[in-house]
């Protein structure tokens, strides 16, 4: 009779393993994505063959390593910004006990603070508003007047103990919080533009951009992320993606404008300044559309690296001016990696978890674009993973998936570094990531534009094409069927070298498309020839 005995036991260690088997499977299904290419060619088209390429092989382990350790901060944050009731408080994040035991100090009473106020008037003056003072007493929290920017620094016998720069984004209007429902269309001066006669719902974009990702390095290092976007979010992945230029500014600038590097430069040549290039959020914002734009890295910045920068604050909320803050207190310019504890990846994280009231409530044409340490390091990807996914998990909570088109891509490849100096490396560098997100509901509502979409996943395709995504989004009655299928037919009737360079990915890509009339240098195009 002893296995009598022995049967409870066996059951409850049966039942041990499997509860383990089971959460080993809930811990790891989203970090082995690595999918298995089957297909010979990314693109198998009559203008455009492209061919696959491995996401992982014994020839590309030795590429991956461990992140860098350098881009860590030694400080540690002490405050953070918080709206309470409509207005603004700087709050202590950091125990006052850690603080004291870590300056060496026996009492908070000798540590005196304050805060420098700022309005950044362009991308390089600061307008200083003034100081305040205070100490660190119970309840550990201060009000703060108006402004924009904060520079937040501390002392102890004029020592300096702390160091940071934090920056507020105003709440929505009244009333648009008091109807958080449908989105309305704003304009300055807090009242409610009239929206068109037209009974197409209204549609936000976003763009999520990762510097220097190809799309397969992507799958290598951020498994977590692409494991998110492929079974929790409606999405298309791009494999004919090919870069337009050699570094950030030809690609996106394309995008932005629908026009070339080239053809850009007399917007600025003149007056030296970028606030005359026609940027595609200026349409949205004559369209009634909030705007945002923010990068992480100021030692790269899109506008300003090589380039001459804005006069004047180009979007409604707007990063720069705080990392310029930055800049000032580190008395750095590229080496800038930190402010007060927080990676400047975080800092930009923080812009976007910010402006998501907002969001909520009237259509956002919003740009943000990480550079921090992927644009340097092969393996960076792997260090913010996990930071992507509680993003789009934030996007997805807060309903903000519901009514917003995100393009979540990046420029090219790592253009340095051993990896970069293969065969592969080489040509990794001229097939960014894409994946293109969309409200559930646009597949239901606009099913033929859906399924062109779809359909592009294996064209070759640029961010020309991504420019003319977004002209369509701003008209959205432009996604009907019978619109798409006119267009369509015109499309296709041109003849081949006649192909517009700038193709909306609601229409079927045409399938004789090639680099050339792609407006892709011979340099950079991944096709194999008809």
């Amino acid at each position: 009779m002893l296995w009598l005995t022995e049967a409870p036991f066996r059951i409850i260690g049966l039942c041990v393993i499997l509860s383990g088997l089971a959460l080993y499977a809930y811990v790891c299904k989203d970090t082995d994505i690595r999918p298995k290419i089957d297909n010979e060619f990314f693109v198998n088209n009559e203008g455009c063959k492209m061919i696959s390429l491995d996401v992982t092989s014994p020839a590309i382990e030795k590429y991956i390593k461990k992140p860098p350790v350098e881009y860590k901060c030694i400080d540690v944050t002490w405050f953070e910004t918080k709206l309470i009731k409509g207005s603004w408080y700087l709050m202590l994040v950091r125990d006052i006990n850690e603080i004291l035991i870590d300056r060496h100090l026996d009492k908070q009473t000798k540590i005196q603070c304050r805060y420098d106020r700022f309005d950044g008037k362009n991308d390089t003056r600061l307008e200083h508003q003034g100081t305040d003072t205070f100490n660190l007493v119970p309840p550990y929290r201060w009000k703060v007047r108006a402004t924009v920017y904060l520079r937040v620094s501390c002392f102890h016998l004029k020592k300096l103990l702390h160091e940071d720069v934090h920056f507020f984004i105003q709440p929505p209007p009244q009333e648009l919080l008091e109807q958080p429902v449908s989105l309305k269309k704003w304009v300055q001066g807090n009242k409610t533009k009239t929206a068109e006669s037209t009974s197409e719902p209204l549609i936000s974009v976003m763009i999520l951009g990762l510097d220097s990702v190809s799309h397969l390095n992507f799958l290598r290092q951020m498994p977590r992320t692409a494991n998110y976007l492929r079974h929790q979010m409606s999405h298309v992945e791009f494999w004919g993606y090919n870069k337009v230029g050699l570094n950030t500014f030809p690609n996106l600038i394309a995008m932005l404008t629908g026009k070339s590097e080239e053809e850009n430069e007399k917007y600025w040549k003149k007056t030296q300044r970028m606030d005359n290039c026609p940027l595609i959020w200026k349409d949205f914002k004559r369209a009634g559309y909030n705007t945002s734009f923010g990068e992480d890295y100021p030692g790269a910045s899109l506008f300003n690296y090589l380039k001459p920068g804005f006069g004047s604050i180009p979007t409604d909320h707007y990063l720069r001016p705080a990392q310029k803050l930055m800049n000032i207190t580190t008395g750095t310019y590229k080496l800038t990696t930190c402010s007060g504890g927080r990676l400047l990846t975080d800092i930009l994280l923080e812009m976007v978890e910010n402006l998501l009231p907002h969001m909520q409530r009237y259509p956002f044409f919003s740009f943000y674009w990480w550079s921090q340490g992927i644009h340097d390091h092969f393996n960076f990807g792997s260090v913010i993973d996990q930071r992507f996914v509680r993003l789009l998990r934030r996007l997805d909570d807060t309903g903000i998936t519901n009514h917003t088109f995100i393009f979540f891509m990046s420029d090219h490849g790592s253009r340095w570094g051993p990896f970069r100096r293969t065969f592969q490396g080489m040509l990794e560098d001229n097939q960014p990531m894409l994946f293109i997100l969309y409200p559930k509901w646009m597949k239901e509502r606009y099913p033929l534009a859906i399924r062109n979409l779809e359909s592009n996943s294996h064209s070759l395709i640029t961010t020309y094409d991504m420019h003319e995504t977004m002209r369509d989004l701003l008209h959205l009655d432009s996604l009907q069927e019978n619109r798409l299928k006119e267009k369509s037919r015109l499309l296709w009737k041109l003849p081949g070298p006649e192909t517009p360079r700038g193709v909306s990915l609601f229409l079927p890509v045409p399938s004789w498309r090639t680099c050339n009339t792609s407006n892709i240098p011979v340099a950079y195009c991944l096709c194999q020839g008809k």
